[in-house]
């Protein structure tokens, strides 16, 4: 069942901790506009990592001379049966934080997801953990080497994007970014293909800063507040515009119209039969804003250059408009 989106501006860091554990562990799509509904419940698959592992060792050691001392590991309140095969059965590693696996898992959900620390970690010790979460989940993944596109590995990608994002340094995963934005990482590849939002692509991934610009226009982005203490309330971002502002239309998918979509030095506006050629942005813009409805010519995800129709009006700053 979904529940009613949660609000960035407002939450504060004991609010989204909570919302980690209260929340998404108990089964809650990111977002209406995600690809993804699941929930970020990982305990089954920690539970398959670590079952993989111990049938190796048995495998290897023999069962009946190992089974007793792999069943003995599995300490903690909620161990069940007398072998591991059955302890596993009703083993949650989600109500275990004992384990370092789990407490890791958890530690780059509450990072990646909602950007704020664990409550006992000191303000002062702050940006030194987060870098040594990082590097121990980049450490885990190659370890573990968890199901590609699994929870897990999903979580993992998260923090270290977030860590990205905070530093300033490196490259965002598309899969990773789209959560963020609360958006469809296909609806990421689009705005990629029309050179749209300032984002700048490297392989099949993002540039941090690019990624942190535009992130910054998504209302769904839960910044990072790790960096301010607890006590302080969150800083809801100013809703006017400090530049002179432009209003561009917006088509079905998202997309706007922007100064980057020139083809050949030429803007085409109009309808299929009435596609006319401006040679400025200004001319073009002009044209669309005296349409009943406003057509223009831009690139699909594959590259190639088709018409979309405007379904509605978007305000944007010029500056960030001349930019794209």
């Amino acid at each position: 069942m979904n529940m009613p989106p949660l609000s960035p501006d407002t939450m504060t860091a004991a609010d989204r901790r909570e919302a980690w554990f209260q929340r998404e562990l108990i089964g809650y799509a990111q977002s209406a506009n995600s690809d993804y509904t699941t929930a970020w419940d990982y305990g089954h698959e920690l539970l398959e990592l670590l079952a993989s592992r111990f049938r190796v060792i048995e495998m290897i050691l023999g069962a009946e001379q190992v089974a007793p001392h792999l069943f003995a590991m599995l300490h903690g309140p909620d161990v069940e049966g007398e072998t591991w095969q059955e302890a596993f059965e009703t083993y949650d590693p989600v109500l275990t934080p004992h384990w370092t696996g789990t407490r890791l898992i958890d530690n780059a959900g509450i990072y990646g997801l909602y950007g704020v620390t664990p409550a006992d970690i000191p303000f002062d010790a702050r940006k030194a953990w987060v870098d040594a979460v990082a590097q121990q989940l980049d450490q885990f993944r190659q370890v573990a080497q968890p199901e590609t596109q699994g929870v897990i590995a999903r979580i993992i990608n998260l923090a270290l994007a977030r860590h990205a994002l905070d530093t300033e340094e490196g490259d965002v995963d598309l899969q990773s970014l789209a959560l963020f934005g609360g958006v469809t990482e296909g609806r990421v590849r689009n705005i990629l293909s029309s050179g749209e939002g300032g984002l700048e692509k490297i392989g099949q991934r993002v540039t941090a800063i690019s990624a942190a610009a535009w992130l910054k226009g998504r209302k769904e982005f839960f910044a990072s507040i790790w960096q301010q203490p607890d006590d302080e309330a969150p800083e809801a971002p100013s809703p006017d515009f400090s530049d002179e502002v432009v209003f561009v239309p917006v088509a079905a998918d998202g997309s706007h119209f922007h100064p980057g979509l020139a083809r050949n030095g030429k803007f085409r506006v109009g309808s299929k039969e009435e596609d006319v050629p401006y040679d400025t942005f200004e001319e073009a813009l002009s044209a669309l804003q005296k349409m009943a409805t406003p057509r223009w010519r831009r690139p699909n995800e594959a590259g190639n250059w088709g018409i979309v129709s405007g379904r509605d009006w978007k305000r944007i700053e010029r500056r960030q408009l001349m930019s794209m």
